[in-house]
C-alpha cells in the first residue's frame, strides 16, 4: 500500500547536491511516512501552475523500477527547496513497452511544458522518441537502453546507462582473464536489437583475445524449447567452457534451465548482459543459473560510494526490497536533469542541454565521470554473478579497466 500512496501521478522534487547526502540520511531516521508526506502538494504549498515540469516515460511491468529509482530522486530534490525555490511536477507515463504509445506520451508531455524527458526504458522506443523531443528540442536522459544509436544525430538525447559493445567487450574479456575461457559458444535471440548487437561485438573481443568461437545458435523470441540449438552446443569437441547468452526476456532463463538439464552433459558457465537483471532470473531459471555471471549497471553489494550506499537505504527503507540496476538508472538519470536544470536561470531548454553535457564526476547511485561526444555516459560496470540462489555482486570494473 504504501508504494501505492506514493505513486501518485504527480509529483513535486527538487535537488541540491549539497544535500542529498544530509536528506537521504534522514529518511532512514523519519520512516516512510514523513515521505509520503514529503511528496504531497498540500505539504509543498504549490500547485501546477508554479511548478517545474519534467516528464518520465517508463515501462511496465519490466523492468518497472525505473519509477521507483525517479520518485526517489524526484522525492530527495523536493526536500531541498526544489529547483531554485520551485518544486517539480513529475509527470509519469507508462508506455507498456510499445512504440506507438510511447511516442503519444512525449508528444502530450511537450504539449504540458515539461523541460526535459527522463526515460524511457528500450532502446528500440527510445530511438523513436528521441526522433519527436529533438525537433522539439527536449531535452532526454535515457535509463536503461544501451544501444549506442539511441544517440546518433541527436545532440538533445543522452544516454544514462552505459552503451552495449562496452558491456559485451566488458565481459568477453571477463571470460578470457577471469574464468580462463577458450572455447565458447553464443546464442542469440536473433531479430533483437539488443542481442545481436552485444553478440557481435562479443564474439569480435573474445576472437580477438585469443578465444574460439565454436558454434553460434539463433532462438526466436516466445521460444520455451531450446533442444536444437543446445544440441548443437552439446555436440562441440572439446566441449565449450563458457556459453554468452545476451537475453532480454523470460526466454534466456529457460535456455539455462533447459541446458543444465539432464537432457544435455553442458557444463558450460552461462554470461549474460545486463538483461540478465531481473528479479524473477532465479525463479525462472531455478538452481540451473547458479554460477553465471552477468555485467550490471549497478548492484547494491558492489562497491559504492557513500552516496550510493545512501541510495541503497533509502530505497530499502521506501520500498522494503534492494535496489536493481533499473531502479539506479532511474534514479540517477531524473538526478542529472535536475542538477541541470537547477544550474540554468531561464529554463532554457538548449542551455539546460548543454548543462547536461557538461555534468562532470556525477556521485549518485552510480559514478558517471562525464558524457562524451557521443552523449553516451562514461561510467562504472558491476559484474554479477548468481551464488546461493541469488544476484550478487562479484567484481566492480571502472571505465578503463
Amino acid at each position: 500500500m504504501l508504494i501505492q500512496q506514493f505513486r501518485n501521478r504527480i509529483h513535486y522534487i527538487s535537488v541540491n547536491s549539497t544535500f542529498i547526502f544530509m536528506f537521504l540520511m534522514s529518511i532512514t531516521l523519519i520512516g516512510c511516512e514523513r515521505i509520503q508526506q514529503v511528496v504531497s502538494p498540500d505539504d509543498l504549498g504549490a500547485t501546477v501552475s508554479d511548478t517545474v515540469k519534467i516528464g518520465f516515460i517508463y515501462s511496465s511491468p519490466d523492468p518497472g523500477t525505473t519509477r521507483n529509482g525517479a520518485e526517489l530522486a524526484v522525492t530527495v530534490a523536493n526536500k531541498n527547496e526544489g529547483i531554485n525555490g520551485t518544486p517539480i511536477e513529475l509527470i509519469i507515463k507508462d508506455d507498456n513497452k510499445d512504440v506507438e504509445l510511447s511516442v503519444k506520451h512525449v508528444e502530450s508531455l511537450i504539449r504540458e511544458g515539461v523541460l526535459a524527458i527522463v526515460g524511457p526504458d528500450y532502446s528500440d522506443i527510445a530511438l523513436e522518441v528521441g526522433k519527436v523531443t529533438q525537433e522539439n528540442k527536449i531535452p532526454m536522459v535515457t535509463t536503461y537502453p544501451t544501444n549506442p544509436n539511441v544517440t546518433k544525430g541527436r545532440d538533445y538525447t543522452f544516454m544514462g546507462g552505459f552503451i552495449d559493445p562496452f558491456q559485451a567487450k566488458v565481459i568477453a574479456s571477463f571470460a578470457i582473464k577471469e574464468l580462463s575461457a577458450k572455447n565458447s559458444a553464443v546464442l542469440t535471440e536473433t531479430g533483437n536489437t539488443y542481442s545481436e548487437g552485444l553478440s557481435n561485438v562479443f564474439i569480435e573481443t573474445f576472437l580477438s583475445q585469443g578465444g574460439t568461437v565454436a558454434t553460434h545458435q539463433f532462438y526466436e523470441t516466445g521460444t520455451t524449447d531450446f533442444t536444437e540449438q543446445l544440441m548443437y552446443i552439446d555436440a562441440v569437441d572439446p566441449a565449450v567452457d563458457i556459453i554468452f547468452l545476451p537475453g532480454l526476456g523470460s526466454e534466456f532463463p529457460l535456455a539455462v534451465k533447459q541446458a543444465k538439464s539432464t537432457d544435455f552433459s553442458i557444463s558450460a558457465t552461462f554470461l549474460g548482459g545486463d538483461g540478465w537483471d531481473r528479479p524473477d532470473l532465479v525463479e525462472i531459471g531455478g538452481t540451473a543459473v547458479e554460477g553465471s555471471f552477468f555485467t550490471n549497471h549497478f548492484s547494491p553489494g558492489s562497491q559504492l560510494s557513500e552516496l550510493g550506499q545512501q541510495f541503497v537505504d533509502a530505497y530499502i527503507e521506501l520500498y522494503n526490497i534492494p535496489p536493481d540496476g533499473p531502479a539506479a538508472l532511474g534514479y540517477d538519470a531524473m538526478t542529472i536533469v535536475i542538477e541541470a536544470i537547477r544550474r540554468t536561470n531561464d529554463n532554457d531548454t538548449e542551455a539546460i542541454r548543454d548543462e547536461i553535457m557538461a555534468t562532470q564526476d556525477y556521485d549518485g547511485a552510480t559514478q558517471i565521470s562525464r558524457f562524451d561526444e557521443n552523449r553516451h555516459a562514461i561510467k562504472s560496470l558491476v559484474v554479477n554473478t548468481v551464488k546461493n540462489g541469488e544476484i550478487q555482486a562479484h567484481r566492480f570494473l571502472q571505465h578503463d579497466e
